[in-house]
């Protein structure tokens, strides 16, 4: 059997496509334009995959009549507010169980929720020598991905409900609120101030504002959130920050170019004692793929709480969580006067991750999902 995967869409190296391969199947790759370009044969393909959602893969397979599957594994993602995510050729994978509820209103019966996963050649059983850095983070501050800095001419009022919903949800952990406590009329506002709108032309189907909430909204949330945390914990501790962009405004931190390849996040990870992790805002309940990253390597995570870090991980076992920032604090305080603790939770997580959340696995209950007699 082979299928095809495109491979300029999303994130390949999630190794995903490595864990299809594994199982078996044969994975042929092509570029969005060739695609396009018709330079292959659907006959020859039981699918089309791509790492998450793309309309313009979506409408060809619709016309065509080839199934495509697709696997969402970063957020937020704007294509998932277009309305060719209802095409009947559709079958989406969701590693947030909240975004995948959201998405079986408009595809009921082809969404599904995936928790993500790892790939085989993440792991190391060497421990990187030398000295560790104390806490370390990897990741975006998100001051290029949102657009609400840009906005204009917003009217007093609009801009001050935004200023405070924004207040509000930085300091609020576990509930997001920003698409239920926003109204259409600022909603519409908010769009208008901007340089040639956010919202895509196409029918939404009532969803703008969760499109804004998510995108927008959510983009400025998490880059308050995460510079707060990080000036915090650089105030007390140690910390090394590893993203794009200028960041001045951190004095206490040591900044680095954020690493272009697996190899370098891994030595990162492996290097840090303890490695931060604060996931998106738009992330509702899942598990972001950095986490698996850093337990891959053998790295030691403290990231925010997430519903379904119960569900796949022990927490205090395989990694630690944090619910607000003076127990974040305290547990910075407390993993680094115990190294042997910290250590073998590490060690733990890392085990965890390769017996119980390969990307063969994932591939092999996309295929079965699709393919099963019951699909």
């Amino acid at each position: 059997m082979k299928a095809l995967a495109c491979v300029d869409i999303g994130n390949p190296e999630c190794g995903i496509l490595e864990g299809f391969r594994s199982a078996g199947l044969d994975m042929d790759e092509i570029s969005l334009n060739d695609l396009k370009g018709r330079k292959w044969k659907e006959k020859e393909y039981l699918f089309v995959f791509t790492v998450n959602f793309s309309p313009e893969v979506s409408a060809i397979c619709q016309e065509v009549l080839i199934p495509y599957l697709s696997y969402i594994v970063q957020l937020p993602d704007e294509s998932l507010f277009h309305p060719s995510i209802a095409n009947p050729c559709n079958f989406i994978f969701c590693f947030d169980r909240g975004v995948c509820q959201r998405l079986q209103q408009v595809v009921p019966d082809r969404c599904f929720h995936l928790p993500l996963g790892v790939h085989a050649q993440w792991f190391s059983q060497d421990d990187m020598e030398g000295e560790k850095a104390a806490v370390s983070f990897v990741g975006s501050l998100c001051q290029k991905e949102g657009t609400f800095d840009q906005a204009e001419g917003l009217s007093e009022y609009a801009q001050g409900y935004l200023d405070a919903l924004i207040r509000t949800q930085v300091r609020i952990y576990g509930y997001n609120l920003l698409e239920v406590a926003l109204p259409k009329d600022v909603m519409k506002e908010l769009n208008q101030s901007m340089p040639s709108g956010k919202i895509p032309d196409h029918n939404m189907a009532g969803m703008e504002c969760g499109f804004m909430a998510e995108t927008v909204l959510g983009n400025k949330v998490t880059g308050l959130e995460r510079q707060r945390i990080l000036k915090m914990i650089s105030e007390q501790f140690e910390t090394h920050v590893y993203t794009e962009g200028e960041v001045s405004w951190l004095p206490d931190v040591c900044v680095h170019e954020m690493p272009q390849s697996w190899e370098d996040r891994r030595e990162i990870y492996q290097k840090s004692r303890i490695n931060l992790h604060l996931t998106h805002r738009s992330v509702s309940s899942g598990v972001p793929q950095e986490v698996f990253e850093i337990m891959a390597a053998g790295g030691f995570v403290l990231t925010n709480f997430q519903p379904e870090m119960a569900e796949n991980f022990v927490i205090g076992e395989h990694l630690e969580t944090f619910v607000n920032e003076k127990e974040l604090l305290e547990k910075i305080a407390y993993y680094l006067e115990h190294e042997e603790e910290r250590a073998e939770i590490a060690r733990a997580g890392q085990q965890a991750v390769r017996e119980f959340h390969s990307y063969r696995e994932r591939a092999v209950t996309i295929f079965n999902t699709v393919f099963s007699d019951n699909a």
